[in-house]
């Protein structure tokens, strides 16, 4: 009987004997912080046989680097410096940080944190669900190797991994990365978040999707709370019928004011129209979009462009869709080309209005007027008004230039080829009469109300006044140099743009 009292006496001894060895340890590793400190504990048991743990059971509370984790229960490894802890897991680290969780391995010498099962992280700015963290309490980092979700007020976030800075409030997120808000939604693979500021930076290609257009970019941001954003890197914006691209695209949702600079590209794919620069600004409560700086319109037909330049395009979209163009416009085409000071095309209409100076070469031939207007169908020139003042010229020879005048001038086309020419109203020509060798022999000046000019291949093939025209004409020897112009002739040739590049210097 004395030696089983003895031999109980002795575990008892031996038992108590270890838990002051546990405290002793844990009061002087109290005063570094390389080791785990165990601060509450219901229960205290030492592990099964040669087992190097102790077992802590109710209202369990560890504290490390300023850092408190409570538990149900844990394991802790005194030798290792680590932890195990199981059931309805909470970190705290100081008033700034909370994480809960099922299931937590903690490894103080590397202050890594693994918790798994239903985790929960929330700071000031924003709330983390996920299923699985790896926490450095050292470095403040979080890193989920899984599905994780990003709750804000108005605004949710999910994908397939990522890794938050608690310091720095940044995430970074990979695979599959979705951001659903009020006013737009997100698509890509990888993207960064400031959850302090509210800034988005995206670091791939990229997709963001509002009710009125789709934006793409592969670099940018978008800040929340200021509603400024800036694209980059391949970027544009649609609204499925309108397209602008550029090397940097800016945006104020608050003042409705955007910005793109460097290779503007504003494409309207109903129309068929570009419009390509360097800088363009937008002008959301006006539907006002202005390009400068190497402007350049492009209007494509079915077998050609016209192309056009200008000091500044002016492009707007409310009950009409009409651009001006101003100052200095030149134009290219193949079949003809033109300059005015400024010019009006409406694209509802499919009329263009050439105002100041205009003036139109079709192939040969130099029109001028006062002003001109172009009206097009189906993306094909119809016809063509001059008026007042309408003036056509065309070389006879080195000395001399066949010319009709009058006061109003209608050029009628058929597949964007110049076919017929009528004048109306106080119509004048003057031409070059050669006889049968081809010689000179004088100049015909003849005057009739109405006259009607026939194209063939376009050259003139034959003129026809409605109305027999009183004629004279000057021989040859006999013409002084007033009688070889109508009045208001200024032979401009050498201002014709031969290629597309010329109207560009």
């Amino acid at each position: 009987m004395g030696q089983t009292e003895n031999k109980l006496s002795s575990d008892k001894l031996k038992h108590i004997t270890s838990i002051l060895i546990l405290f002793f340890s844990i009061n002087s590793y109290a005063q570094s912080s390389e080791k785990i400190e165990l601060l509450n504990s219901d229960r205290l048991v030492n592990g099964p046989k040669n087992s190097d743990y102790w077992i802590c059971s109710g209202n369990v509370s560890f504290k490390h680097n300023q850092t408190i984790m409570k538990c149900d229960s844990s394991h802790h490894y005194m030798r290792d410096n680590k932890m195990v802890a199981f059931g309805k897991i909470r970190i705290n680290k100081g008033d700034s940080l909370f994480i809960r969780g099922k299931k937590l391995f903690y490894d103080g010498n590397n202050n890594i944190a693994h918790l798994s099962g239903g985790v929960f992280l929330k700071d000031k700015h924003t709330k983390l669900t996920t299923e699985e963290i790896k926490f450095n309490l050292k470095d403040n980092i979080a890193h989920y190797p899984s599905e994780g979700k990003i709750q804000e007020k108005d605004l949710t976030l999910t994908s397939g991994r990522g890794t938050y800075n608690t310091k720095t409030h940044m995430f970074y997120f990979k695979k599959n990365v979705r951001v659903i808000s009020a006013n737009y939604t997100v698509e890509t693979d990888t993207l960064n978040y400031n959850s302090e500021s509210k800034t988005t930076f995206f670091l791939g290609p990229s997709y963001i999707y509002s009710n009125n257009n789709t934006i793409y970019c592969e670099n940018g941001w978008y800040n929340t709370i200021t509603d400024l954003s800036q694209f980059r890197e391949n970027a544009y914006i649609t609204n499925g019928e309108h397209l602008v691209k550029g090397d940097s695209l800016f945006y104020n949702r608050n003042l409705g004011y955007g910005k793109a600079i460097d290779n503007i590209s504003l494409i309207d794919t109903i129309n068929n129209i570009i419009v390509n620069g360097d800088l363009s600004e937008y002008f959301e409560n006006e539907d006002k979009i202005e390009v400068t700086k190497n402007a350049l319109l492009n209007i494509i037909f079915d077998e050609d462009t016209l192309f056009m330049t200008a000091n500044r395009f002016v492009s707007y979209s409310s009950e009409k869709d009409y651009l001006l163009a101003y100052d200095n416009v030149k134009i290219f085409k193949k079949d003809f080309q033109g300059k005015c000071d400024s010019l009006y095309y409406s694209i509802s209409d499919s009329v263009v209005n050439l105002y100041i100076s205009p003036i139109l070469w079709v192939d040969d031939m130099q029109i001028t007027s006062d002003s001109i207007d172009i009206l097009m169908k189906n993306q094909k020139i119809e016809k063509m008004f001059f008026y007042p003042n309408p003036l056509i010229a065309s070389e006879a020879d080195s000395l001399f230039y066949n010319q009709i005048m009058g006061k109003y001038m209608t050029a009628f086309f058929n597949e964007n080829k110049l076919q017929k020419i009528d004048v109306k109203g106080n119509g004048q020509s003057l031409f070059l009469i050669e006889d049968d060798n081809k010689d000179n022999i004088g100049l015909n000046k003849a005057i009739c109300t109405n006259i009607s000019i026939n194209m063939k291949e376009s050259k003139l093939s034959d003129i026809t006044y409605k109305v027999v025209p009183t004629s004279t004409t000057i021989p040859i020897q006999d013409i002084i140099e007033s009688d070889k112009f109508l009045e208001k002739f200024i032979w401009r040739m050498d201002e014709k743009p031969l290629r597309k590049e010329d109207i560009m210097e």
